[in-house]
């Protein structure tokens, strides 16, 4: 797989994820968040507000490299693969266990869909 498509993909999601976070942080904390309590939800929101630039730089960096060497696009995506398992593991070994927030696997399902894109084109990586 050329890593130009790879990279625009990855590129293009998370782009659009940290714009809709930074949009709609309310309602993604108001959903995500498990409480009556107005200081929690608003934590809520506030963290979507907190990580929404961070998903939004790494989908701008994604699509800005997208033209980068082999080498440099492997790298970029090697990257992505260890900072997407951890956040798996944040989400299966943390928020899953977590009574606080509402949780489920379906949550999870586009970013695992990404990881995948990422290993596969990490493996099959060409120029």
């Amino acid at each position: 797989m050329k890593t130009k498509i790879s990279l625009s993909i990855l590129g293009v999601y998370n782009t659009i994820i940290g714009i809709i976070m930074m949009i709609f942080a309310r309602g993604l904390g108001n959903e995500i968040v498990i409480s009556n309590n107005t200081e929690v939800l608003r934590m809520g929101e506030l963290v979507h507000y907190a990580l929404s630039p961070a998903i939004l730089v790494i989908g701008l960096m994604l699509l800005l490299s997208r033209n980068s060497s082999l080498n440099t696009a492997k790298n970029l995506l090697l990257g992505y693969i260890i900072g997407t398992i951890v956040l798996m593991y944040v989400f299966f070994g943390i928020m899953a266990n977590e009574p606080l927030m509402n949780f489920s696997v379906e949550t999870a399902v586009p970013d695992i869909a990404m990881l995948g894109l990422a290993i596969f084109g990490y493996l099959k990586a060409k120029e």
